[in-house]
């Protein structure tokens, strides 16, 4: 019931932080746009929600305050959802500017302090390992989606996101979550921020035709070298597993 009480507020602040988004998007293109944009972004908050409440009573564990920090990167996400259903394709303006701000407080602000937070403050769990992990790859995948869809980059893109889900799937079969990646190698993280920054440069309202080359002359070489890596990352997890 700890848990349950804790999840309540937090859903609810983050459902809330998506009104402004949703009351700019309305203004700016439209109360259709504006209404599809707020479904969006409360349906893929209450699913995350709903998720992590599941995850939290497996584990008989509490929700703290720095797990709502992490969870806050549910809003960037839910930002990005809502963009997607909204039917708004545009890099600049007010839509450009909210999906690229999201995408930059959770990928960076806020993935960057919660886990020094957490360890400052002693309040690092295997909850918190979970939803740190999720909340990063749901982030990654609506981020490629986006990109995709108005940042102009190639639908290959969404390979190794998708591929990410795909392969815990098969792993799940084998061996539990927390094994899958207790033996992460150095050059995945890397490879993460790569992909990210891919999606970031792709989705910024700003830049020129410099900056549009260079991510079209990158997106091969970063879209490959992280589906690969997955790859990678999920036979070492066997094989350790096996042993």
């Amino acid at each position: 019931m700890a848990t349950l009480g804790r999840l309540a507020p937090i859903s609810v602040g983050l459902m809330a932080a998506s009104a402004a988004p949703a009351a700019a998007m309305r203004l700016s293109y439209g109360s259709r746009a504006g209404a599809r944009f707020a479904a969006g972004s409360v349906l893929a908050t209450l699913a995350q929600q709903s998720l992590v409440g599941i995850a939290a009573a497996r584990k008989n564990a509490s929700l703290t305050a720095v797990d709502a920090m992490t969870l806050s990167r549910g809003v960037a996400s839910a930002v990005l959802v809502g963009l997607l259903v909204s039917g708004v394709r545009r890099r600049n303006g007010v839509a450009g500017w909210l999906g690229w701000g999201s995408l930059v407080y959770g990928s960076i602000v806020c993935d960057w302090l919660d886990g020094p937070i957490a360890r400052r403050l002693g309040a690092t769990s295997e909850l918190g390992a979970l939803l740190d992990l999720e909340s990063d790859s749901w982030l990654t995948l609506t981020a490629a989606s986006s990109a995709a869809t108005w940042g102009g980059l190639p639908g290959y893109c969404l390979a190794a996101p998708l591929a990410r889900y795909a392969l815990m799937v098969a792993a799940l079969r084998r061996m539990p979550y927390a094994q899958i990646y207790a033996d992460e190698p150095p050059w995945a993280r890397p490879f993460g921020i790569a992909q990210m920054a891919l999606f970031t440069a792709a989705m910024a309202p700003f830049g020129g035709a410099g900056t549009r080359l260079a991510v079209r002359l990158a997106a091969p070489f970063v879209a490959a070298l992280q589906l690969v890596g997955m790859l990678l990352s999920y036979r070492r997890s066997q094989r350790t597993f096996s042993t």
